[in-house]
């Protein structure tokens, strides 16, 4: 059960970058989803350092699936953070959560022919369950959601192809070529839109803004989190991506636990308030997760 290991650990490398989104990108020229998504695609190209251990021509055929993984995978991000602009992250997230491992298991059962046991899936639908509720929060304020679903189902749409994608195609070349010949498709997508004047004069001058600090501690953010989406990809290679999918839950766990540890220790960077509702739904959440987890082992 190694991929166990290392998809908790990819989704905890996650959480502590979404805490120090948080804590960190405060410029609206930095969070712009394209902005935010060409950085991140710009930064795959380090992939190319784990050449060493695997890469070789898959052909043809197989390179060019691997370019347009990354490609969905650079449409995928822009949804989602265009989504999370839009709407409450309390709305957007629940929603991805809940439909992009439920879509996944489909189009897994139907592309790849896998199938999963009785138990696995009440392990799957314990883990989505408490992705859902730990994610979800109340708001009185007015939902939003209806203008942004467009990119809300692009963004589940597209991130469940994108997982499939990738399985079949660490199936054929293995994780390391397969993994970087897809970075490369990221690397390529995210360069070739500062050939759009509009988005190439929006990056450049949200570079010109950034204070150094913060662009270093962007860079280090954004390496982290490729540290941690290797290891999730890993763990895809190595079992059903459906499963690995499902345990997105684990991420919002980790990144509830960080989020009060920080606001009761630096109040001042991270508050969050949590009413005796609320921290029943986490307690419900997180049990659901970790009889989920436990399930995975039988």
């Amino acid at each position: 059960m190694t991929w166990i290991i290392f998809a908790i650990s990819g989704y905890f490398l996650i959480a502590a970058v979404g805490v120090a989104d948080k804590i960190l990108l405060k410029q609206r020229a930095v969070t712009n989803p394209v902005v935010y998504s060409f950085y991140i695609g710009v930064l795959s190209v380090f992939t190319f350092i784990l050449a060493p251990f695997g890469l070789h021509w898959p052909g043809e055929f197989q390179f060019f699936l691997a370019l347009v993984s990354g490609f969905i995978f650079f449409l995928s991000l822009v949804s989602l953070y265009k989504s999370l602009d839009i709407n409450e992250a309390s709305r957007t997230l629940p929603a991805i959560g809940g439909l992009t491992p439920i879509l996944v298991l489909f189009l897994s059962y139907f592309f790849l022919k896998e199938s999963l046991s009785e138990i696995h899936i009440i392990a799957f639908f314990l883990l989505v369950t408490g992705g859902v509720l730990i994610s979800l929060k109340t708001s009185r304020k007015k939902s939003r959601l209806v203008k942004g679903s467009a990119n809300l189902f692009l963004a589940v749409g597209l991130g469940a192809i994108y997982y499939v994608l990738e399985k079949y195609i660490f199936t054929e070349q293995g994780f390391v070529s397969g993994f970087i010949w897809s970075r490369l498709g990221l690397a390529i997508t995210s360069a070739s839109i500062l050939l759009v004047p509009r988005w190439r004069r929006l990056i450049l001058s949200s570079e010109k803004r950034a204070t150094a600090g913060l662009s270093f501690s962007l860079i280090i953010n954004k390496f982290t989190a490729g540290v941690g989406s290797l290891l999730i990809h890993l763990a895809i290679s190595m079992t059903s991506v459906s499963l690995v999918n499902a345990m997105q839950g684990t991420e919002y766990v980790f990144l509830f636990i960080f989020t009060i540890m920080l606001s009761i220790k630096y109040p001042q960077f991270l508050k969050e308030n949590i009413d005796r509702k609320t921290m029943i739904q986490k307690i419900i959440a997180i049990l659901s997760i970790i009889t989920g987890l436990s399930l995975l082992y039988l």
